[in-house]
């Protein structure tokens, strides 16, 4: 291997969050949603699915016995179009899916179903639903069987890992097949922790230091000049996932794995038609931005709008975004991104994540209806009226600049973000 493909190789165990001569650490959950699903409500909305379903999303074709029942089960079909289902695992807001992606998912090996409208694939383990899992597929209980995570090098980096242990989606299935008591965490097949798991119908999750590239810490210069063309090199990355110890299930030996799903940072963006405002006062949507373009930024010592040039467009598919609306105008983003406020401040409505995983010179704080923003180019600040939820998934950007740190976006003043 030639002197400069090690360097890269290096730079990559290195930013991947851990050194792996360190001894494997034993940790233990936090907890979040309960899986304890309600037979009848999951009934109910296994109904509305397949309403949905038979009128291809048609809205117009609901008769009006559907929309009584969509009523009853509090479903608002009108704003929530992509309805959070009572067994969805996708999250909510902004979240590493933002720009995050799993390229492949892989297993030792995978229990073979007799059904046709039933599997156990790897890929369950990570298809937002709890209704589904990976069972392995080997004698016994599974003890040395894995699954694997593979993720392209430049991927963003990963936080927080959320698994759903066993077969959920029923009190009878979680009892009846085995459950995971501890996990071995591998990364590139180097061991580094073991999850200990408890045997509860819950959403259990494990803080890291940031696993994988992402933007490997450069400051915006270095990230400005670094070659890419040589990173581009650098090899994908997987997280491994092995079976070290179970708790037996009352019926079958069979291991079961929900969901593991992953949270983390180097995401943040805004919707496709976003405006922005260029050097020479037009509007070009963000989507459209390329580097090397040059843009409008806020002086805020000379309180003047200044040029600032475009080193990098980045694009993710997000599944649930934010609009905040206003009087007359509306923006699609983000929770963790950050606007400048008439309290003087940058203020996020996810602050805690804001604050948490991007470097800030001074504290984000909370944003929420009643708000106000600045608009630079009227010199007024707009209240934000309302902040809506948006489901479905769409193409999301962002860009990032040389020469400030923040940019105009549909006439507001908003921040780029460094992650740690």
């Amino acid at each position: 291997m030639k002197t400069k493909q090690l360097f890269l190789l290096a730079i990559f165990l290195t930013f991947s969050g851990f050194s792996f001569a360190q001894n494997i650490k034993e940790m233990y959950p936090q907890f979040g949603r309960s899986l304890e699903f309600d037979p009848k409500i999951a009934k109910q909305f296994e109904k509305a699915e397949k309403i949905v379903n038979d009128i291809e999303w048609d809205f117009s074709k609901l008769t009006e016995e559907d929309k009584r029942f969509f009523k009853q089960i509090g479903y608002d079909y009108e704003t929530d179009e992509y309805a959070v289902w009572y067994y969805n695992s996708g999250a909510i807001g902004c979240s590493w899916y933002c720009g995050g992606w799993v390229d492949s998912i892989s297993a030792s090996s995978y229990l073979k179903s007799n059904r046709s409208t039933i599997n156990y694939l790897p890929q369950n383990a990570h298809n937002e639903t709890y209704k589904t899992a990976w069972v392995e597929g080997v004698e016994g209980y599974g003890i040395g069987e894995y699954i694997t995570y593979h993720f392209s090098w430049n991927n963003p980096r990963i936080t927080t890992i959320h698994i759903a242990n066993g077969y959920v989606k029923s009190e009878q299935a979680y009892r009846e097949n085995s459950r995971v008591k501890k996990l071995k965490m591998y990364i590139n097949d180097k061991p580094i922790a073991i999850l200990n798991l408890e045997d509860r119908r819950v959403v259990q999750f494990f803080g890291f230091e940031p696993i994988g590239m992402g933007k490997m810490g450069l400051s915006d210069n270095e990230h400005q000049n670094q070659d890419w063309t040589e990173l581009e090199k650098l090899p994908d990355w997987t997280i491994k996932f092995e079976i070290i110890e179970v708790y037996p299930g009352d019926k079958y030996d069979d291991t079961a794995i929900t969901e593991i799903s992953f949270d983390g940072i180097d995401v943040h963006c805004f919707g496709a038609g976003t405006q922005i405002l260029m050097s020479d006062n037009s509007l070009k949507n963000i989507e459209l931005i390329q580097a090397g373009d040059a843009v409008k930024s806020y002086d805020f010592e000379n309180e003047k709008l200044m040029d600032s040039k475009v080193t990098r467009l980045v694009s993710a598919t997000h599944s649930n975004l934010l609009k905040l609306k206003f009087a007359d105008n509306e923006i699609i983003t983000t929770a963790d991104h950050p606007f400048w406020t008439e309290r003087n401040v940058w203020s996020a409505v996810n602050a805690e994540k804001a604050n948490g995983n991007y470097f800030q010179e001074t504290k984000v704080e909370s944003l929420s209806v009643g708000d106000k923003i600045f608009i630079p180019g009227k010199n007024i600040f707009s209240e934000i009226i309302e902040i809506k939820n948006i489901n479905g998934r769409q193409m999301t950007y962002t860009i990032e600049l040389s020469e400030s740190d923040n940019f105009i976006a549909n006439g507001m003043l908003v921040k780029t973000e460094i992650a740690k």
